[in-house]
């Protein structure tokens, strides 16, 4: 039987299940090496990708619980990160770092075919850049994070890159430093939300007029908490219907955006979820994140609590009174 066959069965199977119960609410991942990264949601196979910043493999869990290597690389000092699916084009775009040339970092933007596994395209961005996290839009355009420049790169169909915005506001602080990372494209596809890790700081991006970058303000919790070793800085983030949500280490914020021009927002935060947590993506209208222990790990020197998990974050934590 071919292997298309067996993929389509699969998937009838995993809709069967999916439409019949919600996803569980937690994943156990089999590495204790790999430092997970980043997610990613396929809703054609009912299936997550997580990504590893170490070992140089990228999994896929199904809804049913059931994890596989879904690439390895040849070299295990390949870094991989940010990750996202593009389901309409069948594409997993990654963001993938060789750490061999810290601290001066190498990075491409690669995409898999989802349903045959094999690695279809490579953006090489150059020496020194640091690919973090990206997304698509409606055209299957990419847009990728810089962390070593203060870049957003654009990527299209003909896998040419360019400079799409770029800012001092995005530089980092210092050499080796984790400037830009998680980015997200607002509801209605007009603006792009993009988060710096130090010092803490969210930017819209008018995707219409590049040149038109705005520091988001915020009213209700302190956003990013300052001081508190839970929030060591934002990582990942991801839009739910029209509210954002932000990735800390041991904490999540809530962003509730007044207006159209995603200038200003409404914060709501909880630390009542792991330590670890890195970024998140959308399931079955469900949020999930990546719990890995990277900072602590990275960081800290710390063994990781393992085992690493995809977990549901339970959206009644931010409700008001």
């Amino acid at each position: 039987m071919k292997y298309h066959a067996l993929l389509s069965i699969a998937a009838a199977l995993t809709v069967l299940v999916s439409c019949d119960a919600p996803l569980p609410e937690q994943y156990s991942l089999a590495s204790k090496i790999s430092l997970p990264e980043g997610i990613a949601y396929d809703e054609l196979t009912y299936a997550f990708f997580t990504t590893a910043i170490n070992g140089g493999e990228i999994s896929r869990m199904s809804a049913l619980g059931q994890e596989r290597v879904f690439y390895a690389s040849t070299d295990p000092m390949v870094s991989f990160s940010g990750a996202h699916v593009d389901a309409e084009r069948r594409l997993l775009w990654v963001c993938q770092v060789d750490v061999k040339t810290d601290p001066v970092p190498n990075s491409k933007v690669v995409a898999f075919d989802i349903d045959e596994g094999t690695l279809v395209r490579t953006i090489d961005l150059g020496e020194p850049s640091f690919c973090n996290d990206l997304t698509t839009d409606d055209e299957g355009t990419v847009y990728a994070t810089d962390s070593a420049l203060p870049n957003i790169y654009k990527i299209g169909a003909d896998d040419e890159f360019e400079v799409f915005a770029t800012s001092p506001q995005f530089a980092p602080v210092a050499p080796g430093a984790m400037a830009l990372n998680g980015l997200d494209i607002a509801p209605g596809g007009e603006e792009l939300l993009v988060v710096k890790t130090i010092p803490a700081a969210l930017y819209r991006v008018s995707l219409s007029d590049p040149s038109d970058i705005a520091e988001v303000t915020f009213t209700g919790d302190p956003f990013a908490l300052p001081g508190d070793p839970r929030f060591p800085g934002p990582d990942g983030l991801e839009f739910l219907g029209d509210e954002l949500y932000v990735i800390y280490d041991g904490g999540v914020q809530q962003l509730s955006f007044a207006g159209d021009d995603y200038a200003q927002a409404v914060v709501r935060t909880t630390t009542a979820v792991p330590t670890g947590l890195t970024s998140a993506t959308v399931a079955e209208g469900r949020l999930y994140m990546v719990d890995s222990e990277v900072y602590r790990v990275l960081y800290q020197f710390q063994q990781p609590n393992l085992p690493f998990k995809i977990l549901h974050l339970d959206e009644s934590l931010f409700a008001g009174p």
